[in-house]
C-alpha cells in the first residue's frame, strides 16, 4: 500500500517538479543585446556631458556607486553627482568615455568592460589641460531590469598625477 502511493505520489508529483524547473530556469542571457544596452548607457552618459545635463549623466550610475583613480575615491552616485556639477563650472571641462570590451556574464545580470577615457579641464592659468587614461568597470542590473554601473577605476594620466587631478 505505501509502495502504492510513493507510486502515485511520483507519477503526479513528478510532472509538477519538472514544470516549477522549467519556469525556474532563466532564459539564456543575449550577450550582444546586454552589451548594446550596456553601451546605450555609456552613449547616455557622453551625451548628456557634452550637453552639461551631469544629472542624467549620473543617472546610468547605482545609487551605491564607487569610484577610484584620478582624484578622490567616491562611494556613491549622489557624492559623484555633486563632483560632476563642480567640475561644470570649469568651461574647459570635458570628459569622455569608450568602451572598448564588454563581455557580460552568462545569467545576464552582471557584466565588465574596460575601455579609455579623454578629458580635459583648466590649469590654474585657466588654459584647457587634455588627459587621456584607461577604466575598468563593473555593472549589474537593478530591480527593474536597467544596467548601472556599479564600480569603475581609472587608471590616471593627468598630468601632474592623482594629485595635479584633485587639485582641480
Amino acid at each position: 500500500m505505501i509502495r502504492n502511493i510513493c507510486l502515485v505520489a511520483a507519477v503526479c508529483a513528478g510532472p509538477l517538479l519538472l514544470a516549477a524547473c522549467d519556469k525556474a530556469a532563466a532564459p539564456a542571457a543575449d550577450p550582444a543585446k546586454e552589451a548594446a544596452a550596456i553601451q546605450a548607457q555609456i552613449d547616455l552618459f557622453n551625451s548628456s556631458m557634452k550637453a552639461g545635463d551631469v544629472e542624467k549623466a549620473i543617472s546610468v550610475e547605482a545609487t551605491d556607486f564607487h569610484s577610484f583613480g584620478g582624484g578622490p575615491d567616491v562611494t556613491s552616485a549622489t557624492e559623484d553627482l555633486k563632483g560632476a556639477k563642480e567640475s561644470m563650472h570649469d568651461p574647459n571641462y570635458g570628459l569622455v568615455v569608450k568602451a572598448d570590451h564588454t563581455e557580460v556574464a552568462k545569467a545576464g545580470d552582471m557584466a565588465w568592460q574596460y575601455g579609455t577615457w579623454d578629458a580635459t579641464a583648466s590649469d590654474k592659468a585657466g588654459k584647457p589641460v587634455k588627459a587621456n587614461g584607461h577604466w575598468v568597470a563593473a555593472w549589474r542590473k537593478d530591480d527593474q531590469g536597467r544596467w548601472k554601473l556599479a564600480a569603475v577605476s581609472n587608471a590616471n594620466a593627468w598630468p601632474g598625477g592623482a594629485a595635479a587631478a584633485a587639485a582641480k
